[in-house]
């Protein structure tokens, strides 16, 4: 199943899925049409849908550059299902697409529902290791490390094919095209990423030739397409999704959700919210976290890229949070540093989404969101709430940003 053109992978795929006519590459015509596409993208931040703040619309038109890069990526790695790798993923701390997790490293690998696939690992000591298989976009199931059966080092073998197998097993459906893993950490400076490998051990007969084949022109050309539809799609799907959130209000939380249509795994609850602030204004944020796996909250830009995450305080974790006496997660969200534990740094961004993620917890609250003005953030917090220096604050983005390289060295 061919992932949608909103989609980074749409753009990969399209080699084989959707190659252009004959002498379409040849001819430019191919080239012009992603060309009137990114034309087409541009002029939306110049709409009335965009805001018209500097560094929100800085950050649009720098979107535009991160969605090129993610498409022409999928465009120019390997993806043949049947000689798989788990390649690490595009989106990182610097290539954001549709608020992906500050705590994640992801990787992934093309598969198909007629082939039979070893992943072999080690699950060392991240927080959470989860395996999903998509049929494009869709999430189509799900397997969490921890409900494996690991040996006293914990290492494991999980098959993924059509028919169950003994022992570790996921199943693949018929329109199976990719294997998504997620790693979530907390303690960002001292959890150890997975070992991971994925082997094709059973597919059907493709021929006796096993050198790759020569470039094909169609299939450049519907790649050069798909990769203007993509920038041009990627931009129009997140706006709607943005504004259809705010059509039910701003600087709030909506009800949560389980976005498995949306690529999210099954086991991630998410619950979403939109902000809008003032250079003068602040959010109190305030919720009981539950008992969870894993939770965390972060802020996004409008473009749904999350803000800059290793050189500020954008995001927050439960091993990062400071929770008040009463037992309460209070943050402020704000332009300046307020001086507490829990700030979340907007970036200058006046508009954006915000995202609580509750992995495999006992419920998924919706937080209590308020706008105070950044002067009367004194009289509204807790006398009892945790504060820092400027020298502590520097530290701590200090460490983020060490921890940050360490998890994404290129």
């Amino acid at each position: 199943m061919p992932a949608p053109n909103w989609a980074p992978a749409s753009v990969g795929s399209a080699y084989r899925h959707r190659p252009t006519g004959a002498g379409e590459l040849e001819s430019g015509q191919a080239w012009e049409r992603l060309l009137a596409s990114l034309t087409r993208a541009g002029s939306v931040l110049q709409s009335r849908r965009a805001p018209r703040e500097d560094v929100d619309q800085a950050a649009g038109y720098r979107h535009l550059l991160v969605l090129l890069a993610l498409g022409i990526d999928e465009a120019l790695r390997d993806s043949d299902p049947y000689r798989p790798n788990f390649n690490p993923a595009n989106v990182d701390n610097v290539l954001k697409w549709g608020m992906d997790c500050p705590d994640a490293a992801y990787c992934g690998a093309a598969i198909r529902g007629d082939a039979t696939y070893m992943v072999r690992g080690r699950r060392n000591s991240v927080r959470y290791l989860g395996f999903q298989v998509m049929g494009g976009m869709t999430n189509t199931g799900n397997v969490v490390a921890d409900d494996l059966d690991l040996d006293d080092e914990g290492r494991f073998e999980l098959v993924l094919s059509a028919t169950e197998q003994p022992g570790n097993w996921m199943p693949l459906a018929e329109g199976s095209s990719s294997l998504v893993v997620r790693q979530f950490f907390y303690d960002w400076t001292n959890e150890e990423p997975a070992e991971l490998s994925i082997e094709c051990i059973g597919r059907p007969p493709i021929g006796t030739e096993e050198r790759p084949e020569p470039l094909s022109a169609p299939g450049v050309g519907g790649q050069l397409e798909a990769l203007g539809d993509f920038v041009e799609a990627s931009i129009d799907f997140w706006l709607d999704v943005e504004e259809g959130g705010r059509a039910q209000g701003v600087n709030c939380f909506r009800q949560p959700a389980a976005l498995t249509g949306m690529g999210a795994a099954a086991e991630n609850v998410s619950t979403w919210g939109s902000w809008s602030l003032a250079d003068d204004e602040s959010l109190v944020i305030e919720v009981v976290p539950p008992e969870a796996v894993y939770w965390s909250v972060s802020l996004g830009n409008f473009w749904w890229e999350t803000i800059d995450y290793a050189n500020r305080q954008s995001s927050l974790n439960g091993h990062q949070a400071v929770l008040d006496t009463d037992g309460v997660f209070r943050a402020v969200v704000s332009h300046s540093d307020p001086g507490i534990a829990n700030w979340l740094d907007t970036g200058g961004n006046h508009h954006g989404a915000a995202i609580f993620r509750w992995l495999r917890a006992e419920s998924a609250p919706v937080p209590d969101v308020r706008v105070v003005p950044f002067a009367d953030l004194g009289a509204v917090l807790r006398t009892d709430v945790a504060k820092v220096s400027g020298e502590e604050r520097r530290r701590v983005i200090d460490a983020r940003r060490a921890a940050v390289q360490r998890r994404f060295p290129r």
